[in-house]
This record gives C-alpha cells, structure tokens and sequence, in this order.
C-alpha cells in the first residue's frame, strides 16, 4: 500500500465496569461523548472521575503503544482509523476527532464489522465508513472472527 501506520490511542468513558460506554476520549483531544446521555447533577461527579480514568487510560496505553513518542505528522493527510469491530463509535470517533485536531484532511473508519446504530452514528458526523457487515444486533456480531471452517454464525462456510 505504501502507507504509513500508526497508532491513535483512545479509551472509553463508563460510568460502571458493567454499563454500556458513554463516550470515549483519544490522545489529547477533548473527550467524545454520547448526545443521547444527559447526566443529572447526581452524576456529575461520577462523570468527571470516569473522564480522569479513561484519561489515565490513555497515557498509560500510550507507553505500551507508542512509547510516548508524538503520533507521525497528520498535516494535510487523509487518516483511515482501524478497528476491528465497533459495537459503540465513541472510541473510533474519539481517534477521527484526534486525527482531524493533528490536521488530518479527510478521516475514514474502517471496520469488517459493525452494529448498525454505531455505523448511523459515525455516517450522521460525515466521516465516511467503511464496512463490509453493518448487523442490525446493537450488541454487534456474535462471533465477527469465525474461523475458516465454520462462517460468522457457526455454520459451515
């Protein structure tokens, strides 16, 4: 391809291990967050301490990836972010935000897989998504990564 690779680290927002993401933040970027979450003033505190761990996240994730060294020059480039499967666009919108911040030109999103209210989400802020298997289940595609023998639904392939 010619290409160069690198790596945008971001992290989700959650307010409980157990709950769905809220939103996410990458790099240095201000964090991204769900416009359908409307945190009462209960929850502001909780908000703001799962912002900081999801920040933590993020510079302790950038040692493993990057070694703290600055993401590569992204001045008038055009920016694919990566994953493997999105089930939630707050991490992939988080790292196109990022990208757009370092001066990216065009950001794209490509995944092989992705829930089909994550795919609206990223298509409603115009990054264009590359996906060949946007799947109606919210949770995502059960088993994205079948192996040769049995197709995505554990059938024969």
């Amino acid at each position: 391809m010619g290409a160069q690779f690198d790596v945008i680290v971001a992290s989700f927002i959650k307010l409980g291990s157990n709950l769905a993401p809220i939103g996410a933040m990458a790099e240095s970027a201000p964090a991204e967050m769900d416009p359908d979450f409307l945190p009462g003033m209960n929850l502001l505190e909780k908000l703001q301490a799962a912002i900081d761990e999801s920040r933590a996240r993020v510079k302790q994730d950038l040692v493993l990836y990057r070694t703290q060294r600055p993401v590569k020059n992204l001045q008038g480039r055009t920016v694919v972010i990566v994953d493997g499967q999105i089930v939630y666009p707050w991490k992939v919108l988080a790292a196109a935000k990022a990208a757009r911040q370092l001066g990216a030109t065009q950001v794209i999103v490509a995944a092989p897989v992705a829930a089909a209210p994550a795919a609206d989400r990223i298509r409603a802020r115009q990054y264009p998504l590359v996906c060949p298997s946007v799947v109606m289940e919210a949770e995502g595609h059960p088993t994205p990564y079948a192996t040769a023998e049995r197709g995505p639904r554990g059938r024969n392939a």
